[in-house]
């Protein structure tokens, strides 16, 4: 009994006694990326991609929903189905994550941007111009569902704010009032041509490209012509 006591005191004083600082995995920490930036840039980066693939369905349904390729045939409680008669809620929770999801992207891809240099090497710029693009997509994608069309006067109708990276002063910080219409498209439109001059590299369809930035680019101008 004695050496049992004498071997869990010595494991439970060894536990005790070194001091294991380990982030989980995929985590990393604000002075980790400071300091290594480059290094940090594809854990970053993913973050952005996985948090754009579960948004995907939320964006893709609040673009289509309200368009003339969708019919409802019978009543519905899911809010999804208010999309269809643009009864935009409040409480609509479906909504809620179209807008939460898109500026975690924007803060998120934000960061990415303020945090690196471009002109170092065509690697690194291609992934600085995948966040832009990102960037630009969200702005695009939220002018749409919480705007009013871009025709219809847009230097009066409200976009959405404008939050290009998270605040230093996260307490006391002031979040802007929603830019017009067409701020919202300015940005937006400024994004995906910072993307598509950075990203020279084609790696694969499963990210962003410089051919993804001039098509969401058409579809911009074609949207603010109103022409479609």
């Amino acid at each position: 009994m004695k050496k049992i006591n004498m071997l869990i005191l010595a494991v439970f004083t060894l536990l005790t006694g070194c001091e294991l600082e380990r982030f989980p995995y995929g985590s990393y920490s604000a002075d980790k990326i400071l300091s290594e930036p480059e290094a940090s840039l594809d854990i970053l980066l993913n973050g952005c991609y996985a948090r754009l693939r579960n948004s995907s369905e939320n964006l893709h349904r609040a673009g289509e929903y309200p368009g003339d390729n969708i019919t409802k045939d019978k009543s519905t409680t899911d809010h999804f189905g208010t999309y269809i008669t643009y009864n935009h809620a409040p409480n609509n929770s479906r909504l809620s994550n179209v807008w939460d999801d898109a500026y975690k992207i924007i803060s998120q891809s934000s960061d990415l941007i303020q945090m690196i240099e471009t002109g170092e090497n065509a690697e690194v710029d291609q992934k600085i111009g995948e966040a832009y693009y990102m960037r630009g997509l969200m702005y695009f994608y939220l002018c749409r569902v919480f705007g009013r069309p871009y025709y219809q006067d847009p230097d009066v109708n409200p976009g959405v704010p404008i939050v290009n990276g998270m605040p230093d002063d996260v307490v006391n910080m002031e979040l802007p009032d929603r830019s017009t219409v067409k701020e919202t498209y300015a940005q937006a439109i400024s994004d995906l041509r910072k993307g598509e001059e950075l990203m020279t590299i084609f790696k694969s369809p499963s990210y962003a490209s410089k051919y993804a930035a001039q098509a969401m680019l058409a579809k911009a101008y074609l949207y603010m012509s109103g022409t479609f």
